[in-house]
């Protein structure tokens, strides 16, 4: 039941994130509150599963935040879109991968 509950969290916040497609600072703070939920996700299953969701925990949440500075550092507008689909690209990405393990590998 519990998982349940973080499937139906994974795939709502998989559905605001696939809804950006422009670099703005309204999607970018969205993007950035989607990945701080995301976050807050992974280190629940991470305690619960560790041996499930450490890439997910440990790889993951390392890439999207390196993706996530290089599009607040970058300093020509076309960088910033380009690092900005980067970034949504590796939420949505870890989001799908963190919901095929739920699928896959946790048993309800």
């Amino acid at each position: 039941m519990v998982y349940n509950k973080e499937k139906i969290k994974l795939k709502n916040i998989l559905n605001s994130t696939l809804s950006l497609d422009t670099f703005e600072e309204e999607q970018m703070e969205v993007l950035n509150e989607i990945f701080r939920e995301y976050s807050t996700i992974i280190n629940f299953l991470y305690k619960k599963h560790p041996n499930v969701f450490a890439n997910q925990y440990k790889r993951d949440l390392q890439e999207i935040k390196e993706n996530k500075m290089f599009t607040k550092k970058s300093y020509s507008d076309a960088a910033r879109i380009q690092n900005f689909v980067v970034y949504k690209d590796s939420v949505a990405q870890a989001i799908e991968s963190t919901l095929e393990y739920l699928n896959d590998y946790i048993h309800q």
